[in-house]
């Protein structure tokens, strides 16, 4: 009797916040979360065939669905165009901290650190490349950051990435 109220009860539950998240959808613009907002981390580690380690990290905020989709959309966007070079690699965690003849690069999306005057924006960095994490600015127009709502923004992010990790990889020591 209970699995037959549970089976009942999750669609309902679960079926409900997504029309109502549907619902919300189209009733205006949608609501862009502060870095005052509690958010939750999302990191997925990878690595490519020459052992180079890439964490990308993005975040989502509980009380911001339409904007977790929007997200999320971008972090999966911006893995799949890494997969030609890079493929998912969950033991990149435990060896992330190691020093070692690879590069390790870090990609933020979603980083209120990033600059963006609106939402946020991107930050990315690579070991061995003597700078830190940079902003990513729009391509095209240099002096802005590149915000999260901007179209181009992944192709921002993405060359970005080629600059900085291609910069690390002249710089690993032989």
């Amino acid at each position: 009797m209970r699995l037959t109220a549970l089976l009942l009860v999750l669609p309902l539950a679960f079926g409900g916040s997504f029309a109502f998240a549907q619902a919300k959808k189209g009733g205006g613009p949608m609501r862009i979360p502060t870095d005052r907002d509690p958010s939750v981390s999302v990191n997925v580690f990878m690595r490519d065939g020459g052992k180079n380690e890439l964490l990308i990290g993005t975040r989502i905020w509980p009380d911001f669905p339409e904007y977790n989709a929007a997200a999320l959309q971008r972090f999966f966007a911006l893995m799949k165009s890494l997969e030609p070079g890079y493929r998912k690699d969950d033991d990149v965690a435990y060896t992330w901290q190691q020093k070692g003849k690879v590069t390790k690069c870090s990609i933020y999306l979603e980083s209120a650190d990033a600059g963006a005057k609106s939402g946020t924006g991107a930050a990315v960095g690579c070991e061995a490349n003597g700078v830190s994490t940079l902003a990513v600015p729009s391509l095209t127009d240099p002096k802005r950051p590149s915000g999260s709502q901007d179209p181009k923004h992944l192709a921002d992010v993405m060359d970005m990435f080629k600059r900085q990790s291609d910069r690390a990889r002249a710089n690993i020591p032989k």
